[in-house]
């Protein structure tokens, strides 16, 4: 999925309940996608985990602490708390509240992925239904994370990505390099 294309959700949406705390009332995740859709969003380089500033019991939400006075619609967390971009509502829910600009945030409307918040400020405020299966999660992981990087970025939060392994040649190269002497010890 590329940042402009979104096919679109299959089926009829799930039901939202426009009062909350309990958005999705129906069409939830089970407990190892909902799991997988928290370990995604929560690796996204730049964040930590914590509780949600507005979510119901038992949410969890990635947060920036170093921004506490973040730009207007890139965070759930009311002024003087950290950076929340996102946060996963309890099992007895699975949706996300997301943000992202208002004209992404129409084409997850028009594609049948997401409802605006009903609580929404912004206009930036998304419900993103939960995944029914494995190819939804991997729409709904890429959208959440999409979310969170998108926030970071508005916030001008820099992250640094660590390499999972160095290359073989890479290894080799200081390997010989220790071995060599260097020019300084030869000319002393």
């Amino acid at each position: 999925m590329s940042a402009t294309t979104l096919l679109p959700r299959t089926g009829r949406p799930p039901a939202v309940d426009d009062d909350g705390p309990i958005w999705q009332l129906d069409q939830r995740a089970v407990p190892t996608t909902w799991v997988a859709v928290w370990d995604a969003l929560r690796a996204v380089p730049g964040v930590i985990s914590g509780p949600s500033a507005l979510a119901e019991p038992g949410s969890r939400a990635v947060l920036v602490p170093s921004v506490a006075f973040p730009v207007p619609g890139t965070s759930f967390a009311p002024d003087g708390a950290p950076l929340e971009p996102a946060h996963l509502h309890s099992p007895a829910d699975t949706s996300i509240h997301i943000v992202l600009p208002p004209a992404r945030g129409a084409l997850l409307i028009a594609q049948g992925w997401a409802v605006r918040c009903p609580r929404a400020v912004h206009g930036t405020e998304l419900i993103l239904f939960a995944p029914r299966d494995e190819a939804e999660l991997e729409v709904v992981v890429a959208l959440a994370r999409e979310s969170v990087r998108w926030s970071l970025a508005e916030n001008d939060v820099t992250t640094f990505h660590r390499p999972a392994r160095p290359s073989a040649e890479f290894v080799r190269s200081l390997g010989e390099s220790a071995q060599r002497p260097s020019s300084r010890s030869s000319a002393m």
